[in-house]
């Protein structure tokens, strides 16, 4: 008897998902809170699980310090899943730099309100938000 040979439906592109897409929170009052590239957090994917037990045993010493399942949660999103950073500020409205560290500080600033990381790690685990190259979607629109 012949293996059946299933369809298979592509949920979100790779690519886009593993480069990460640009996200900017909107709060209810309006106000941005930074634009931040994000990649697919989507632990139904090989290469995700491989990136985190990357980060996991990079950071091994690290994780082990931190207290809490929130800490090292926050820990493993900020090193895997947050690439890149823009338009995040201090105190005195300067621009962070930034860094891994950063964004986990950025992730645990609030215990109490955990707003800007809850918009965030939605963003990343929903796939609708990394099904198309943005480059690849103006190439096929300037082609028209």
């Amino acid at each position: 008897m012949a293996a059946i040979k299933f369809k298979k439906t592509k949920r979100y592109n790779r690519a886009v998902a593993e480069a990460g897409v640009e996200f900017t929170p909107m709060d209810d009052a309006g106000n941005t809170h930074g634009t931040f590239k994000v990649s697919y957090y989507d632990l139904d994917s090989k290469f995700v699980r491989v990136a985190i037990d990357l980060v996991n045993e990079t950071h091994a010493k690290e994780l082990r310090a931190l207290p809490s399942e929130r800490e090292r949660g926050y820990f493993v999103f900020a090193h895997c899943f947050v690439h890149n950073w823009s338009n995040v500020l201090d105190e005195d409205d300067k621009e962070v730099p930034f860094s891994h560290q950063a964004v986990y500080e950025l992730l645990m600033s609030d215990e109490e309100d955990d707003w800007l990381p809850s918009r965030l790690v939605a963003f990343a685990k929903d796939g609708r938000n990394f099904q198309n190259d943005p480059r690849a979607t103006k190439d096929e629109e300037a082609k028209n």
